[in-house]
């Protein structure tokens, strides 16, 4: 039979199982939305860059 100590055990393990895999999921889903960079930010940097580098046709 368990006693009241091995029942208050069992039931820190789960909730710092669940703490942890609650910060790691809201870390990855945090990181992913800061990181992402939109198609047209990106393009627009590249047409920035290519007009400073590209020689001007005569």
């Amino acid at each position: 039979m368990m006693d009241l100590s091995s029942v208050i055990d069992a039931g820190l393990v789960a909730m710092g199982a669940a703490t942890v895999l609650l910060m790691g999921l809201w870390t990855l889903s945090s990181e992913s939305s800061t990181v992402s960079i939109s198609k047209s930010q990106a393009r627009a940097a590249q047409d920035h860059y290519e007009d400073r580098v590209l020689p001007k046709a005569a």
